[in-house]
């Protein structure tokens, strides 16, 4: 096949000298291009165009009619018709694969408007198009712009016409249109199924409903592999149409800025005839693959009202449904039912069992069985959106729960032959600031499971994680032994979660949007100041734990006469009372355990009571 060249009138000089004594070979004619000239030529030739992309898409409509055959050199301002047919930027390149091809390829086109798109179409925010994405390069001054750009990126609403007329009425922050997976770098890295000749066009709409969810996929994005984000829909379609109710908007149509109210995409199934640049994928057989609509990262109607002209916020904000979902749960969760107080009595009598038993597994799974974490939550989300009535019947409910649970683990102690108190009891006494943090992160924990219908499943989890059957079940055993060091410390550790979790839970469910911060700034400061008021004894009481631990770990350093010192024991502090088991193999006498009590106070450097059970070793 030999070619008709035509090419821009100011690139006339660089034709003569280095154009044509590459494709002279190839060449039959050459012009400098206007319409006439190009429709003085025979219907089904073959034409090499070295044009711009404007003047290039002036020529298709003739072009097609023609059905002329087109190849493409790599002029200077060609970039987006080379990116859309896949054409090398090195004009040499381009010449040397021409030259190899032997006939041409029958391809779609697709039309926006009317007009020929020869590599995309973008509406609004394109930053998942950036070729740094996710590289090592990304740090460049150019990506910086634009992730700078991100944060004034905002929503803006659209309706989406699909070929069978059902309409997706949604809001966006970006939207890229493309007929193949060559056009543009995320149909690259997402799109398999793709071809210059199957029919359909893709459309891929970014909806992030957080900077932090973009990001965690950018700087992910190589573990991601082609897997669409999951603020990404997909369309692949035949047809499209993209309204928006707003006005006109703002569109790149390859790089040229325009403006419309309304955007209709058609393909024109293998309408050209067409010789492929080098990085053009052409398909492996004819076999054509079905439309494809994944719409599921879109956000509804009402919420998209909402979205509308804000821009991307740091963190995601619930929307108008999850609202509505959470908030019934959790007013469900607030009330006083029958089956709750059924449960908390149960569990209660469960843990006081397990404790007299001094059994962990049994306590729990009284753990497991209580309810209580529910209307704690409940009681997060009324502090801080400050709603009267959730604050009420959750607090009404927590309260009824746990009086009732009290009253009968009171009684089961009254009937239970054992003033002991064990291990189990004992541990649930002298709470510090780990057991805060520990109620802190399960109130998290809990908020987020309340929140995500996805991992409601962990509550149960949770519900382990923070314990707060057992010092209910502790206190109530303290009242009944009218042991007010037991049921105190275990009343101490019972508010300590429960000021941590409202805290927690609060402050999640601010992060997660479901409150603006002004709004919850006061349930915020009234929770912050409980915790910080209780903190003062568990901060104390942590200071005496790190004291017991370091002489406890001194301890274990010492020797004496080649004896073995097991079992230490830090059973008070001031004064200062250590238990250990002595092992030796000979008698002591008072003289050597007096000699010993010395030599512990001169390792300790202060005065200590020792308590020493003697093992003989034979």
């Amino acid at each position: 096949m030999r070619f008709h060249l035509i090419y821009d009138i100011d690139q006339t000089k660089l034709v003569q000298e280095k154009l044509l004594p590459l494709v002279e070979e190839i060449l039959e004619s050459h012009a400098i291009y206007s319409p006439d000239g190009l429709k003085s030529l025979d219907e089904e030739s073959a034409i090499l165009t070295y044009l711009s992309d404007a003047a290039l898409r002036d020529a298709m409509p003739l072009i097609l009619e023609k059905k002329l055959s087109l190849a493409v050199l790599p002029h200077p301002d060609a970039k987006e018709s080379c990116i859309g047919l896949g054409v090398s930027r090195q004009l040499e390149k381009a010449v040397e694969h021409l030259k190899k091809l032997e006939q041409p390829v029958l391809t779609d086109v697709l039309l926006c408007n009317e007009q020929v798109v020869f590599n995309q179409v973008s509406v609004g925010e394109t930053f998942m198009t950036n070729s740094d994405l996710g590289s090592l390069n990304f740090f460049r001054s150019g990506s910086i712009k634009r992730l700078k750009r991100l944060f004034k990126t905002r929503f803006f609403r659209v309706n989406i016409v699909l070929p069978n007329e059902k309409t997706i009425k949604t809001a966006v922050a970006g939207i890229t249109i493309s007929e193949h997976r060559k056009s543009s770098l995320l149909s690259r890295l997402v799109l398999d199924d793709s071809s210059v000749n199957d029919g359909l066009l893709h459309a891929l709409l970014i909806s992030p409903r957080s900077i932090s969810q973009m990001l965690r996929y950018t700087f992910g994005f190589w573990n991601n592999g082609k897997r669409l984000p999951d603020f990404a829909a997909h369309l692949k379609v035949a047809s499209l149409g993209l309204e928006f109710p707003e006005g006109e908007k703002v569109f790149v149509h390859d790089a040229r800025v325009r403006r419309a109210d309304k955007l209709d995409f058609e393909m024109h199934e293998q309408q050209l005839q067409l010789y492929p640049g080098a990085y053009l994928k052409l398909p492996e057989n004819n076999a054509k693959s079905g439309e494809l609509i994944k719409t599921r990262a879109l956000a509804g109607e009402q919420t998209s009202k909402e979205l509308s002209g804000h821009t991307i916020p740091l963190i995601r904000q619930a929307s108008s449904d999850e609202f509505k979902e959470l908030f019934q749960l959790l007013r469900k969760n607030a009330k006083t039912k029958s089956t709750y107080l059924v449960l908390m009595v149960l569990s209660t009598m469960l843990a006081t069992f397990g404790l007299f038993a001094n059994s962990s597994p049994v306590v729990i799974g009284a753990m497991i069985l209580a309810p209580l974490m529910s209307p704690i939550i409940s009681l997060s989300m009324g502090a801080l959106r400050q709603d009267r009535s959730l604050i009420i019947q959750s607090a009404r409910t927590i309260l009824t729960g746990m009086g009732l649970a009290m009253l009968f683990a009171v009684i089961l102690t009254w009937f239970t032959p054992i003033n002991n108190a064990g291990h189990e009891i004992i541990s649930r006494t002298r709470p510090n600031l780990l057991d805060l943090s520990i109620a802190v992160v399960s109130g998290i924990a809990g908020a987020y499971a309340h929140a995500r219908e996805e991992v409601a499943k962990t509550l149960a989890g949770v519900a382990i994680a923070v314990a707060l059957i057992p010092p209910l079940a502790v206190s109530a055993i303290g009242l009944a032994w009218l042991n007010w060091e037991i049921g105190l410390g275990a009343l101490l550790l019972l508010a300590t979660n429960l000021a941590g979790i409202v805290l927690a839970g609060s402050f999640t469910f601010m992060l997660l949007g479901f409150s603006p911060f002004k709004r919850a700034a006061k349930g915020m400061l009234i929770s912050l100041s409980v915790v910080l008021l209780l903190s003062i004894p568990l901060a104390f009481s942590f200071g005496q734990m790190i004291k017991v631990h370091h002489y406890t770990r001194e301890m274990e350093k010492f020797e004496w006469k080649g004896t073995e010192i097991r079992e230490i024991q830090v059973q008070n502090l001031k004064p200062m009372r250590i238990a250990f088991k002595l092992v030796t193999a000979e008698p002591l006498q008072s003289e050597q355990l007096d000699s010993l009590k010395m030599l512990v106070e001169k390792h300790l450097e202060r005065d200590v009571e020792l308590e020493i059970v003697v093992a003989l070793e034979r």
